[in-house]
């Protein structure tokens, strides 16, 4: 899985792209087709932009004009709104558009990629010198990354399906953190170390957000420790803590539900599982867990695992 500084210097090379792209059109590419002459205009791009030379209007208004300027402002949208302030809610604007922060809409946002695809397919169609579909390059470029995405779409789809889960137990524990345990399905092969995609319909019937597997591969079940950060881990927080039920006189005082619970649990799907450096762990002799927070997650299942090792060893002994 990419960082975030990875993203962020893809993010930078976007913006210093556009720039560049669209700063040679407006400031090269249209003053010196507009004060070009006729004999040149009618030599080199005769029936382009019609009979006579354009003027800088009729370029900005032609379809490269108006899908190229979409797209500029699309992308700015989903670049102003993937920020820190956004993201993670530290400003707070006035209703409605206080929609506009939080992990829902920079998740929302980002996806409006499509339509950017779809303009800049359109944007490249009519190619100054170029007639030839064959030797119009855009669909080329854009061809490979499409047919990836929807092919990693896809392979989740089904994926998902065919790894349906039930919710064991639920249990919310101080700090805000909510622990779902699951039945893992027959097919599920994971090392202690990696990570799944987890997706609650009753939430969003479209977001999936990736969790490091907390319980070792010798479990009988699959389990996540979430922490509640952002707005979907909230509202899943908030939809589990609906179904839990107070705990018993004399029993621990944390929220907690399981196949017992009189109220519904609300369903998840799940995909994956995906590999983590972390998974190499039984690698080495000698090994240093180093986590914060709920950035221990991973070592729960290593350290589980290792246990279990140590203790099939003993039995062996």
């Amino acid at each position: 899985m990419c960082s975030y500084g990875c993203l962020q210097t893809i993010a930078a090379a976007i913006v210093i792209g556009v720039t560049l792209h669209v700063g040679s059109h407006l400031a090269c590419d249209f003053p010196r087709l507009v004060n070009s002459s006729e004999d040149e205009y009618k030599k080199y791009l005769n029936g382009v932009f019609g009979d006579s030379t354009p003027s800088y209007g009729d370029l900005v208004k032609g379809i490269e004009g108006v899908t190229g300027i979409l797209m500029v402002v699309y992308m700015a949208i989903a670049f102003i709104i993937a920020t820190k302030w956004f993201r993670r809610n530290l400003i707070n604007l006035p209703k409605p558009f206080n929609r506009l922060t939080g992990f829902n809409a920079f998740w929302y946002s980002h996806h409006l990629f499509v339509i950017v695809y779809v303009l800049l397919i359109i944007h490249g169609v009519n190619l100054y010198l170029v007639r030839k579909w064959i030797h119009q390059t855009t669909w080329m470029y854009l061809a490979i990354p499409i047919l990836l995405y929807a092919g990693e779409r896809t392979l989740r789809f089904f994926r998902s399906g065919f790894c349906t889960v039930r919710i064991i137990k639920v249990a919310i524990y101080p700090g805000n953190v909510l622990t779902l345990q699951m039945s893992k399905p027959p097919q599920f092969r994971y090392k202690s170390g990696q990570y799944m995609f987890v997706q609650c319909p009753a939430v969003s019937p479209f977001e999936w957000h990736p969790f490091s597997i907390t319980s070792a591969p010798g479990d009988d079940y699959l389990s996540v420790h979430i922490r509640q950060l952002g707005d979907w881990t909230s509202e899943l927080k908030r939809v589990f803590s609906e179904a839990c039920e107070p705990p018993l006189a004399g029993l621990s005082g944390l929220l907690r539900a399981d196949e017992t619970t009189k109220k519904s649990l609300p369903k998840l799907r799940i995909d994956g599982p995906y590999g983590a450096p972390a998974q190499d762990y039984a690698k080495y002799d000698v090994l240093l867990l180093v986590g914060l927070g709920i950035g221990a997650t991973p070592f729960i299942s290593i350290l589980k695992d290792l246990l279990y090792n140590v203790v099939k060893m003993e039995n062996q002994a």
